[in-house]
């Protein structure tokens, strides 16, 4: 009988007992993960073993021709095994011999069926296709076990979806095991070992923010953040200058913390935001092979005499100390010297960088880290890929540093807003209470008290007016608040102008207000007016504001924009472009009384509703 498989060659596989965090490089292992049986993260003994397939994986992309791949401590259960797979070798996967876990398995034929979610690659089989999309992922992707990753790829996971479906790859497993494992050689394989790559080191994010309230974008992220700068008066100056040596002293102080194996990464906390995953971050900082990468930016700054110091590079040049990342041994030592708090920490960071004393490494190209500072116009956001580009490097950077003038801290907040749920940027030190619910929907909280609200309603059924308003295309119960009481029309006028008007200006600028078209109490009731169809206003921006909330039912509700104002508070408005765009209804009260004040105005000058 002619032998399908002549020839066996031994790879070395890679032992993952020894194995340390920096050994698996340019790999990084998922802190993610988690085993379904035992709760673990992936131990040394699985991320070997994920590596010895990588290089099986690697053989047969480069035969070009499907592979069989046996582990060393397997049985031959069927004498005729070489005839039975050699009639399935057109799949790109085919388990010899696996352990099924979960998942519907549906014959094929008499021997073989659809794999379901399984594991143990002791025996099997794949094509160069199959084996091109297993290196793929592992390249792009934190390290899961080998037996996570086969099925992911198959499309058999039972929990793991890919992003990015593939192609629709044949895979099958024989019913019946022709090559198993040797009975007892799982229990006693290292892979079943609780010794994790990570316990070799943590890894902490740091950050310096004496005042919290600058520094939400980073502080509100999912990451544990820790503040070296919490409750600490700053004495490191303006920062319009050079200055923030502070920043050297409460770094050297928080570093004695941890031990000198662990990875810190540190980012300035007013003008930095992380768009990426922890171990995205480790990946890519092992892909240096160095123990600290710095962020690099285009001009060098605060001592331009020393530039020429800096070597020549294909990208940014110049070191920037407002993100770095590395081991605490080494960052230790960077960080040991006692400074003025009035000092440079730029300039301080910058000396250490240029003595040689040091394993650093500037991320010339934003692989890291991504300084805006005079590359405000050469960056751009993928919505699709959801990534952050430099595009003069053609980089996606996992930290934006928004580092410069008032026009990079323009680029930086757009940056972020587009990138959290593609929010627009607002003020957020002129206009705290401004929010954005969608692009072009506005809430500002606060904007009358709850007494004002409460006043409001009792002087309106008071006055007990209740009508539809003249050219009204929908029956109404409204009274107009100048009917009501002049004194109350000057207290809304006044938040008006003082509030609502410079946020409106300043979010769809260069919008100019004309003034209030009109302004009214509506009411909501069993019996009478319950509901408000879908419409739109004869206004230029219309604000609408709950007056009470002991009802139910009675939700604004935006249909194309999929908001409403369920859960916005008493005395807050909504605000919306009136007209075209912004079609919204009213959904019927089903108990109590819902009143409400609602806002139109002018769309030219003149624009004004005489009652």
């Amino acid at each position: 009988m002619k032998l399908l498989f002549p020839k066996a060659e031994r790879l070395e596989g890679v032992d993952g007992s020894l194995l340390k965090s920096p050994d698996i490089l340019p790999f990084t292992a998922s802190r993610d993960w988690r085993d379904p049986f035992w709760n673990r993260r992936i131990t040394k003994g699985e991320i070997g073993c994920v590596l010895s397939h990588y290089k099986l994986w690697k053989k047969c992309v480069e035969l070009n021709e499907p592979i069989l791949i046996l582990e060393d401590d397997v049985d031959i259960l069927d004498d005729r095994w070489e005839e039975k797979v050699e009639e399935y070798l057109d799949y790109d996967l085919l388990y010899v011999g696996r352990k099924h876990i979960t998942g519907v398995k549906k014959s094929i034929d008499s021997n073989i069926e659809t794999p379901g979610f399984s594991y143990w690659l002791s025996s099997y089989i794949l094509s160069p296709a199959f084996a091109a999309e297993l290196i793929n992922y592992c390249d792009k992707n934190p390290l899961l076990p080998a037996d996570e990753i086969v099925p992911l790829i198959a499309g058999e996971h039972r929990d793991l979806v890919l992003n990015s479906p593939l192609q629709d790859f044949k895979v099958a497993a024989f019913k019946k095991d022709l090559i198993a494992q040797k009975v007892g050689s799982f229990s006693q394989s290292d892979t079943e070992t609780p010794e994790d790559i990570w316990e070799d080191y943590s890894f902490h994010i740091l950050t310096v923010a004496t005042d919290e309230s600058k520094a939400s974008k980073l502080l509100e992220s999912p990451h544990n953040i820790i503040n070296l700068g919490k409750d600490v008066l700053w004495e490191g100056g303006t920062m319009q200058g050079p200055g923030g040596g502070q920043k050297v002293n409460l770094i050297r102080e928080g570093l004695s913390n941890y031990n000198d194996n662990d990875i810190v990464m540190f980012v300035d906390g007013y003008d930095t935001f992380i768009h990426a995953s922890e171990d995205e971050i480790l990946k890519r900082y092992f892909g240096f092979r160095a123990e600290v990468v710095f962020s690099a930016e285009k001009t060098c700054w605060p001592d331009k005499s020393i530039a020429d110091r800096f070597p020549e590079t294909g990208g940014y040049r110049y070191l920037n100390s407002g993100t770095f990342i590395g081991t605490v041994g080494t960052l230790k030592k960077i960080f040991a010297d006692q400074v003025e708090n009035h000092s440079d920490d730029q300039l301080y960071c910058q000396k250490q960088y240029l003595s040689g004393n040091f394993n650093i490494t500037l991320d010339y190209e934003s692989y890291i880290f991504f300084c805006l500072a005079g590359l405000e116009k050469n960056c751009s956001y993928n919505q699709t890929n959801d990534f952050v580009i430099n595009n003069e490097t053609n980089c996606t950077s996992c930290i934006v540093h928004g580092n410069g003038g008032e026009y990079t801290k323009e680029s930086f907040n757009s940056l972020y807003y587009q990138i959290n749920e593609y929010k627009i940027y607002i003020p957020t030190q002129e206009y705290k209470d401004l929010h954005v619910l969608d692009r072009d929907i506005l809430l500002l909280y606060n904007f009358l008290s709850e007494d004002y609200c409460e006043e409001l309603i009792r002087v309106a059924d008071e006055f007990n007016e209740w009508k539809q308003l003249p050219n009204d295309k929908f029956p109404g119960q409204e009274v107009r608040l100048k009917k009501l009481y002049e004194k109350y029309y000057n207290i809304y006028e006044k938040a008006y102008f003082g509030k609502f008007v410079p946020a409106v200006e300043k979010y769809w600028k260069p919008l100019s207000m004309h003034g209030i078209r009109d302004l009214f109490v509506i009411k909501y009731e069993r019996g009478k007016q319950t509901s408000l169809r879908l419409h739109h206003d004869m206004s230029l921006v219309s604000g609408s504001m709950k007056l009470n909330n002991d009802y139910t039912g009675g939700v604004l509700k935006f249909p194309r924009q999929g908001v409403d104002n369920l859960e916005t508070p008493v005395g807050s408005v909504i605000i919306w472009p009136g007209q075209v765009t912004h079609g919204h209804e009213c959904t019927e009260v089903t108990s109590g009384t819902k009143y409400g004040l609602t806002l139109w105005t002018s769309r030219m000058d003149e624009d004004i509703y005489a009652p």
